[in-house]
């Protein structure tokens, strides 16, 4: 059986920004795809495409009722940015994730923290732009990539984002790899020329963006070979 991946989006997200984010993913996997004929016969990996969405028949009381719903669980109004483990944990904990194990990828406008929330209100400076559960979900935030004024280089460090975090949720850099990884929380982060280093800042990512987008494919020999395992891994069902 294939695998999927489940793509959501805040309210606030542009038409544009969801089109790099859906295009940025489709992108990666077709990629992956072209290397293993069978798979663009029987993808592997699939996308589902739920944007900002909402069950009517839940909304207010039940939980998941929507994507709104997930960000209002997990947002602090004190520091008025979302709560990312918190996030995650929902996430993690909900009835289609339990009945159907599969990627998510979220994507808010919201402003973020992969701080828990006592930490965070210490630290008011510190934000994330993204953050995961490594081989299974991951949030992005654009409240800090929207203050990048070039157009080129905004949708550059949108989709460097997006590809570095899918990384992420498809497990990448594996945990098993000792060679040219660090560790950061609970993911690792490859220290080659590579999509999967880590952004600690806007500046950060946009540079990188810049940077990567010279290289054509972002992924390194060593990132593209986990990427390729986990290809195999769901085309043959070795789980």
């Amino acid at each position: 059986m294939s695998k999927f991946i489940s793509m959501m989006w805040s309210e606030g997200v542009l038409e544009e920004e969801s089109e790099v984010f859906a295009q940025t993913v489709d992108g990666v996997l077709k990629w992956l795809f072209l290397r293993h004929p069978r798979a663009l016969m029987d993808p592997p990996i699939r996308i589902h495409l739920y944007g900002n969405w909402v069950i009517p028949a839940l909304v207010p009381n039940t939980p998941y009722w929507g994507t709104q719903w997930y960000i209002d669980m997990s947002f602090d109004n004190t520091l008025q940015r979302v709560i990312a483990p918190v996030f995650l944990e929902l996430v993690r904990q909900e009835p289609w994730q339990r009945a159907d194990p599969h990627f998510d990828l979220a994507l808010l406008d919201q402003d973020l923290t992969d701080f828990p929330a006592p930490l965070a209100r210490l630290r008011p400076d510190h934000y994330a732009l993204g953050t995961s559960l490594p081989g299974t979900t991951a949030v992005m935030s654009l409240h800090r990539v929207r203050t990048l004024t070039e157009a080129h280089v905004r949708a550059l460090a949108l989709a460097r984002l997006v590809r570095h975090h899918l990384g992420h949720v498809m497990g990448i850099p594996s945990f098993g790899r000792s060679a040219s990884v660090q560790r950061r929380g609970l993911e690792l982060h490859c220290t080659n020329r590579c999509v999967m280093r880590h952004a600690e800042t806007v500046g950060e990512l946009a540079a990188l963006a810049i940077e990567e987008d010279e290289l054509g494919w972002p992924f390194c020999e060593l990132c593209t070979q986990d990427l390729h395992t986990v290809v195999v891994r769901q085309l043959y069902n070795w789980n």
